[in-house]
């Protein structure tokens, strides 16, 4: 399938890419995954804003930094590798349409992965911007508080497992108001099941619409 079939429609569509960057393309590795080199493509090919999510430096839980995040998209899209009259070389990247953020991971994960309902995971959440809290351990009066628990079991509702209580779901790595910016975009990268979803699911908490790609989306 030739790369142009991607770009059809909505070339002005904002974009949300999560986690393409070095250490999870397999690159490193010596077997890269090739829809990372198709996200990029897809990406660049793009003329609207892109609000890109990484794993990087700042928050030390990954071998890559920013700039050699940036580096390995240059270096994908390499002119090298490409004749420029092939539809599928879309020139050097813009990179003053990307706001990059360093997020870090595993906010939600505890929730998700332990079979947490979705539902019950948007609710935490919305209850935590209403409330003004970033961590779900300071939510009824915080874990020091002789009531916490029996609140916390009374807001989970049938759903609720003890180590919800230490275990929290943390909201300070992302605004809503940025967000809300890209209300509508292409959402494209990966872990399907683990970054992607919790992106998926704050969007989900506050409604914000978006179309995620599959065959742009890596994991499982």
């Amino acid at each position: 399938m030739r790369f142009k079939e991607f770009f059809t429609e909505g070339l002005s569509h904002p974009t949300i890419v999560v986690d393409v960057q070095p250490e999870y393309s397999g690159i490193n590795d010596g077997a890269e995954n090739p829809v990372f080199k198709q996200i990029i493509q897809f990406v660049n090919r793009q003329t609207g804003p892109v609000l890109m999510f990484v794993n990087a430096e700042d928050q030390g839980l990954s071998g890559d930094t920013i700039s050699s995040i940036q580096y390995y998209w240059e270096d994908t899209l390499n002119p090298n590798e490409f004749n420029y009259d092939d539809p599928n070389y879309t020139g050097p990247i813009n990179w003053s349409r990307f706001t990059i953020v360093d997020k870090g991971y595993g906010f939600v994960r505890a929730w998700m992965d332990d079979g947490g309902d979705p539902a019950l995971v948007i609710k935490m959440i919305r209850k935590l911007y209403q409330e003004k809290e970033n961590d779900s351990r300071m939510l009824f009066g915080g874990e020091d508080d002789p009531n916490y628990e029996v609140r916390m079991r009374e807001f989970v509702g049938p759903g609720f497992m003890p180590w919800m209580l230490s275990d929290p779901i943390t909201v300070n790595w992302i605004s809503v108001a940025q967000l809300k910016k890209f209300n509508g975009a292409y959402l494209v990268g990966g872990g399907r099941n683990e970054c992607l979803r919790e992106v998926e699911l704050l969007m989900n908490a506050f409604n914000i619409r978006y179309k995620r790609i599959d065959r742009l989306v890596y994991g499982d």
